[in-house]
């Protein structure tokens, strides 16, 4: 890329689908957002559509209003990642192949789901 380039976050398109999402999000329940593109895309989505809202306190923040201890790393192990492009990208960017394998899942998810020319499903 040049030094001009100009990058923006990714939107949500309007053919986007609710209940892939909602699937998603089920099928990578043991999933971490900021570890799985898969899990992050369909977090986003149903956020975008007003199906959850995002966490307002951090995991931290959470812990200590429940009484609960939170745990601390030790002071050998490194800092995690902090925030690299903003609110999308809280923990971290997944790396660049991780997204283009999500988009092409997606796209080949949309591929099979959109109706031929000449296709008779409607009966």
């Amino acid at each position: 890329m040049s030094a001009e380039s100009i990058r923006t976050p990714p939107s949500i398109c309007g053919s986007a689908e609710i209940d892939l999402a909602h699937r998603l999000m089920r099928r990578h329940r043991e999933c971490r957002i900021h570890r799985c593109a898969w899990k992050w895309v369909a977090y986003r989505t149903l956020v975008y559509y007003g199906r959850i809202a995002p966490q307002t306190l951090s995991p931290r923040e959470r812990a200590h209003r429940r009484g609960i201890e939170f745990p601390t790393a030790p002071a050998s192990s490194p800092p995690p990642p902090g925030p690299t492009a903003g609110a999308l990208f809280p923990c971290g960017a997944p790396e660049p192949v991780t997204l283009h394998q999500v988009l092409d899942g997606l796209r080949e998810l949309a591929c099979d789901m959109r109706p031929r020319s000449g296709d008779s499903r409607e009966g």
